[in-house]
């Protein structure tokens, strides 16, 4: 059998990143002895690399991997392949078709979407394609019959004994070097789930996918992770010399066991400066020092916002403005660097309410900090409660793919542009910058990308600058710091 996998990324809040359920289901069809391509687009002209590739390569099946922005993107693409060969199969999984299979519905030219961990229910379809059976009853898939829309049953979510056993998400077929040259470090994701139900998180949403009131955590091993990294390293040498690794997860060690058996293993084995994602109010001292110890470099918090209203009635955080301030003074006490992530123009919140979350940024002092606007994903209990009541600009969501930096919402045009500039201002507003400070900062980024295009020496000033940035980080992380 032969699989065309489509990544889409367009106009996408992120850099070109590495789509790791994907990657997970790359992996799968390959060690079952399907024959796989990719096709990575970042842009819509990217739609004719689709195309071709797919009259050369002749798949039997198309599977594509979306979440809500790029849904309509990953439709248009399903039209253009079936109009090429109607016989082809097209399916979808991620984040967005677990959430809304109702999507399906939306759409002729998709014969089926993906719920929930689909490794061993996508080769169990791929193995009824290639004998030429029905595919319909399939665990995990939702499709369209009679303009109905019809669900079926989701395996059990893989837990750890399932997980060890998983060929490593793909970094040959997918194009790992590239990924790196652009988001500039060495992405891995080695847990699943995150038990907190905040309401604007697609967790939450995905416990009640599957009748939980929790999204537990589920990992492999500590060791299957370490050896994931040492055959990641040796495949790409880079990693190390020129590129951190960043720890992905949702929230990284909340397991106390697995994160120090992990840990330590880190230490004796990898050896290289990282970044990780945590909660203010899962830290403490002794976590800190084992982070510190085992080089890591940043830690990204969700501070969200510094409203106490907005951050623990609205988005149900359940953290006080100390338990922050707390978390950041122990990142400053050891050194780490931070990442201060925030989220505004939820329903409800006022402006008086967003300079609040300026100002505890400020207080806390983040080596950077960026904010999100409110995005209201299908699934989730904030974003639920926004369709329903209303709240959704319909027009524009259904052909939007400016995602986190502009609003979805029905606001009058004055608090829109506020949020739109509150966005685009965030930095100077949080370091409390002059305008020229910042028109600075501008001329000093755009001449980045300007550097970055030069043909042939431009990708090696690039080069030399990450190294550098690299090194830096090494050195900061190999100063002694007293563990008493």
């Amino acid at each position: 059998m032969k699989v065309l996998f489509v990544y889409t990324n367009i106009n996408g809040f992120h850099a070109d990143s590495y789509g790791f359920g994907l990657a997970y289901i790359m992996g799968v069809t390959r060690d079952a002895g399907h024959e796989i391509k990719l096709v990575s687009i970042l842009e819509k002209e990217g739609y004719k690399e689709v195309t071709d590739t797919f009259k050369e390569f002749k798949p039997d099946v198309v599977g594509f991997t979306t979440v809500s922005s790029q849904w309509s993107f990953v439709v248009d693409l399903s039209t253009l392949v079936k109009e090429i060969d109607p016989k082809v199969i097209t399916v979808t999984g991620g984040v967005h078709t677990t959430l809304y299979p109702e999507c399906i519905l939306e759409t002729d030219k998709m014969d089926a979407v993906f719920m929930g961990d689909s490794e061993h229910a996508f080769l169990e379809f791929l193995e009824k394609v290639k004998n030429n059976e029905s595919w319909e009853s399939c665990d995990n898939i939702a499709y369209s019959k009679d303009n109905k829309l019809i669900k079926n049953k989701k395996k059990n979510l893989l837990q750890e004994e399932e997980l060890n056993i998983l060929p490593h998400p793909d970094r040959e077929t997918y194009p790992f070097t590239k990924v790196m040259e652009t988001v500039g470090y060495a992405p891995f994701h080695f847990t699943r789930g995150c038990p907190f139900t905040c309401t604007y998180c697609a967790n939450i949403g995905l416990a009640k996918v599957y009748g939980l009131n929790r999204y537990n955590i589920r990992a492999a091993s500590p060791e299957r992770c370490i050896q994931e990294l040492e055959e990641a390293i040796e495949m790409y040498p880079e990693i190390g010399t020129k590129y951190m690794v960043s720890i992905l997860d949702d929230i990284f060690g909340l397991n106390k066991k697995w994160r120090r058996e992990f840990l330590a293993l880190y230490r004796e084995r990898i050896k290289i400066p990282f970044v990780c994602l945590l909660r203010c109010d899962v830290v403490n001292e002794d976590f800190i020092i084992d982070l510190k110890k085992s080089k890591c470099h940043r830690i990204q918090f969700g501070l969200e916002s510094g409203s106490d209203h907005v951050r623990n009635v609205i988005m149900d955080r359940k953290m006080p403005d100390s338990t922050i301030i707390e978390a950041f003074e122990l990142t400053h006490k050891y050194k780490i660097e931070t990442t201060a992530l925030n989220v505004i123009g939820v329903p409800g919140e006022t402006e008086e309410m967003l300079w609040e979350t300026i100002n505890l940024n400020r207080k806390v002092k983040p080596t950077a900090s960026g904010c999100n606007i409110f995005y209201p994903y299908r699934g989730t209990p904030l974003g639920d409660k926004c369709f329903e009541e209303g709240l959704v600009d319909l027009d524009k969501f259904n052909d939007f793919s400016n995602e986190r930096r502009q609003s979805v919402l029905n606001y009058d045009k004055e608090w829109l542009d506020k949020l739109i500039y509150y966005h685009s201002n965030w930095i100077r507003l949080v370091n409390n910058e002059s305008v020229a400070k910042v028109s600075i900062n501008n001329f000093i980024q755009n001449s980045k990308s300007f550097i970055k295009n030069i043909p042939v020496a431009g990708p090696l000033m690039v080069n030399f600058n990450r190294k550098f940035i690299y090194r830096n980080a090494l050195e900061k992380n190999s100063k002694s710091i007293s563990f008493k």
